[in-house]
């Protein structure tokens, strides 16, 4: 049988294969379902510890090799990494409920930070100091520091020279041999290096509460049900979210129940639809209030939108990297909905098809607001 040893991929891919998994758990039946969702939750818990240099248990560190027997090593050899000894992902910030679910499993998947600009890394966790919430610390004769303004600059013998045919470029990225990122970060005590957000899109709310969309985003991402996020709150009074739902996992969520439905629009805007996102939305909020600096932040309202997002729209791009700037414009009516207190607004939006023509999508978008926590059946 041929297995990868070392395997890369950035956040999405690991997205992608997690949706794919809890999928598969939810068409298990009951006793098994329940099976797996309790040695999940213990590989989980136990590897939070350890990341965190906490003491384990001793009932966790007995009760994880039945739970390798039963459950993680017979998923680790249906998804082909079963002789994985390092896994990396980089490109963007993953979600920290991702990480930790598979190195959970036992996959050592580390993140490691880097730019072209770089000629490959600048940061990489090592072995034995992984933590969840940094990208690891400089490799060597890399110097990183942080500007006044919060970006990340970094300097190496590997800094590239310049932009070919573009000096004002270069002159804006390359400044005295320092490379400016674009990222917000800082450097903790142990010299690790933390990436919040990209820096032009960090902000605050109204009341000076930090905003960094991208984390809260990636905290939404991870529930199986939600295939993208995306947040609003600049200068705004709470934050607020569109949520584009995962057709196959919602649509098999919702076959299972009973619930008909037509299309991808038609199906969003199902109540029952809103009811279990809603539940998802509060629990990256229950998590947002263990933040200090972000407790501010949480998800006050939302909407399911009514297509998904498209790099054919120009709404992200091929790499599923959200275009912040094009959707506030294209969704403004949207964005004005959620912050005037209205239940349900009228969109009518402009769509492409893959075969390059256009047409028009009308629909009656609904808006959540978001309360006390809503127990769904899963």
């Amino acid at each position: 049988e041929i297995a990868p040893t070392y395997f890369f991929g950035p956040p999405r891919i690991w997205e992608s294969i997690l949706t794919s998994v809890m999928l598969r758990v939810e068409d298990a039946a009951a006793p098994k379902r329940a099976l797996v969702h309790f040695f999940l939750r213990l590989a989980q818990d136990i590897e939070r510890k350890r990341l965190g240099r906490q003491s384990v248990p001793v009932w966790q560190r007995l009760l994880y090799p039945l739970g390798s027997l039963l459950v993680y090593g017979p998923l680790k050899d249906n998804l082909g990494f079963s002789r994985v000894r390092r896994a990396y992902t980089a490109g963007e910030a993953i979600g920290p409920e991702i990480f930790l679910f598979f190195r959970g499993l036992g996959i050592n998947v580390k993140q490691l930070y880097g730019m072209t600009e770089a000629s490959v890394f600048v940061t990489i966790q090592r072995d034995g100091d992984v933590r969840l919430d940094t990208v690891g610390t400089p490799i060597t004769d890399v110097e990183i520091r942080i500007s006044d303004a919060g970006e990340v600059l970094f300097r190496s013998p590997g800094v590239f020279q310049g932009y070919a045919k573009n000096p004002e470029a270069t002159r804006q990225t390359l400044d005295g041999g320092w490379i400016h990122s674009g990222d917000a970060g800082f450097l903790d005590r142990d010299g690790h290096l933390v990436i919040i957000d990209r820096a032009k899109d960090v902000s605050r709310l109204a009341d000076g509460t930090m905003f960094a969309p991208k984390f809260i985003e990636n905290k939404l991402k991870f529930s199986p049900y939600v295939r993208e996020a995306v947040c609003i709150g600049q200068a705004r009074p709470c934050v607020a979210a569109f949520i584009n739902i995962d057709l196959a996992a919602v649509g098999n969520w919702a076959e299972r129940r009973n619930i008909a439905y037509t299309s991808y629009g038609d199906l969003a805007q199902k109540p029952e639809v809103y009811e279990l996102i809603r539940g998802e939305v509060e629990r990256v909020n229950a998590s947002l209030a263990e933040d200090e600096i972000l407790r501010g932040a949480q998800v006050k309202r939302f909407l399911i939108l009514h297509k998904e997002l498209d790099p054919d729209d120009e709404e992200i791009t091929r790499t599923r990297k959200v275009r912040r700037g094009y959707i506030a414009q294209k969704y403004a009516a949207l964005i004005d909905a959620l912050y005037s207190g209205q239940d349900r607004v009228q969109v009518e939006a402009k769509v492409t098809y893959e075969d390059g023509r256009t047409g028009t999508m009308r629909a009656d978008v609904v808006i959540r607001d978001v309360g006390a926590p809503v127990r769904v059946a899963r």
